[in-house]
């Protein structure tokens, strides 16, 4: 006769650092998406740790066990966009333009969907804080400005220049879903546009 089935249950102690965790982790993410919103809306040398702590509803205490400061803060919200948009980038495999335009829209529409505010601060942070993401900042740009070389050949890009087209890109892509952003056609409406701004009309020449 099979022995009876018995239930494997954790310690007390491992469902408890669990919880801990999890309601850290919670925490963090809030006082990260808290600053994020408030860095876009005021401008981050107009927040203080007093107005994060208020919008995120914790202790001060909660905060400085995560960051030692409002700096160490930008730098988490604004490092995973650029780490992120690199990873996207790493799979655009197209060799035309239109491909590899679309490959990089695509880019920054899952950079904008995992959060709008991170994407909009990492790409109006600049002048002496740059120094905190230039590692990630310049692969990602220069990544770009690649792919785009590849399509300079068949004169499909409408300035016929990978460094014309990665400057506009990075100037334009996120103004232009802030215009669509509310619009249920969003993701085609900023395709569209971008394509306008940067392929040539008709067939490749």
């Amino acid at each position: 006769m099979p022995a009876p089935a018995t239930t494997v249950r954790l310690p007390a102690t491992d469902s408890a650092s669990q919880k801990i965790r999890s309601r850290q982790d919670g925490t963090r993410s809030r006082i990260l998406t808290e600053s994020a919103a408030l860095f876009v809306g005021q401008g981050y040398e107009h927040v203080s740790v007093e107005q994060i702590l208020a919008a995120a509803d914790i202790a001060r205490s909660s905060f400085y066990r995560f960051f030692a400061n409002r700096e160490e803060v930008l730098t988490a919200i604004i490092r995973p966009v650029f780490a992120a948009g690199l990873t996207h980038l790493e799979a655009v495999t197209a060799r035309d333009a239109r491909g590899i335009l679309d490959g990089i829209f695509a880019t920054y529409l899952a950079l904008w969907a995992a959060s709008p505010a991170a994407l909009r601060l990492a790409t109006r942070t600049g002048g002496v804080y740059f120094d905190l993401f230039r590692d990630l900042h310049t692969p990602f740009r220069e990544r770009i400005t690649a792919l785009l070389r590849l399509a300079e050949p068949g004169g499909q890009l409408l300035n016929n220049s990978a460094e014309y087209s990665a400057r506009l890109l990075a100037r334009a892509a996120v103004p232009v879903m802030e215009v669509y952003h509310r619009d249920v056609r969003f993701a085609a409406l900023f395709q569209s546009t971008m394509r306008g701004l940067l392929l040539r009309p008709g067939p490749p020449v």
